[in-house]
């Protein structure tokens, strides 16, 4: 088969294609028309919002830890932090210049399906983002909304790259290509119950334990929903080896390496999944 064959065998798009390289209109436009339709008809409200969710705020003195606002600019600067972040710690359009559609695939399926499930911490003098988590309780129907919703955008963004009026760079273009072919084969095996996170801080205000107030007020959630075990996905470099982790009472449950960062980097990263017990988190003095 050919690679868009192999992306597109399992759903109807298939029968667009005219031959191996050859997409035409009528298959962007099936594909645009699928992203923009809401995935509101597969029902998700089996019991994922809790009873009685009201919007949380703790203040820290300089620091506020609050609940995400879908109405505001919250989403726009998790997005900026985002991706000021994601290439281990550093910009990531050195590897990848769209930051809408890499937020629409990392932040999406959080934002339109658990935003009961994310926190953001905000400096009260400015009034800016400084952070945030996003967080899940939806278990394997999480997972399969999220893997569609992410499946969509790829599929896309190999559409894209066969477009004449794309102006992705070249650095975009290996990226693009990487994720298309081995980004789901070089993600980690993860536990099949539990809830899982993922956040980012500013660089301003890394190592003043943001990172950790979000999670604690995420597991807190978790703990009264009755969940057990708290798991992410994290990678491991050499300036934040395995070792950072274990010393953080962490166990990895599994670990690929990755070549997704290219030339860009001369040593090893290794895409981990990371869990531990939710009791062995300290969640005092985040209420």
């Amino acid at each position: 088969k050919t690679c868009y064959e192999r992306l597109l065998s399992d759903t109807a798009l298939i029968a667009a294609v005219q031959g191996p390289l050859q997409i035409n209109q009528r298959l962007v436009q099936s594909v645009l028309a699928e992203i923009i339709m809401s995935t509101s008809a597969v029902e998700y409200e089996a019991g994922l919002a809790r009873e009685g969710c009201q919007p949380r705020s703790t203040d820290y003195g300089d620091l506020l830890i609050r609940s995400f606002q879908p109405d505001g600019d919250d989403e726009q600067q998790m997005q900026d932090i985002l991706f000021d972040n994601s290439f281990l710690g550093e910009p990531f359009d050195a590897i990848f210049s769209d930051k809408d559609w890499f937020g629409d695939v990392v932040l999406g399926p959080y934002i339109q399906h658990q935003p009961e499930s994310i926190y953001v911490a905000v400096d009260k003098e400015s009034g800016r983002l400084v952070g945030y988590l996003t967080g899940s309780m939806g278990g394997e129907e999480f997972d399969r909304l999220q893997y569609g919703m992410v499946r969509k955008q790829v599929i896309a963004l190999a559409l894209s790259l066969t477009m004449p009026w794309t102006m992705f760079d070249h650095t975009s273009r290996l990226f693009a290509t990487h994720i298309i072919f081995k980004g789901e084969s070089e993600r980690p095996d993860h536990p099949e119950s539990g809830v899982h996170w993922h956040y980012q801080v500013h660089r301003d205000y890394r190592a003043k334990g943001v990172g950790t107030k979000l999670l604690g007020h995420f597991a807190e959630d978790a703990l009264a929903a009755g969940f057990e075990k708290i798991w992410a996905e994290v990678m491991a470099y050499p300036e934040k080896p395995r070792q950072y982790f274990l010393d953080r009472g962490w166990v990895i449950h599994d670990s690929r390496p990755t070549d997704i960062f290219g030339d860009h980097v001369d040593f090893p990263v290794e895409l981990m999944c990371i869990t531990r017990p939710l009791s062995s988190l300290d969640v005092a003095g985040v209420t």
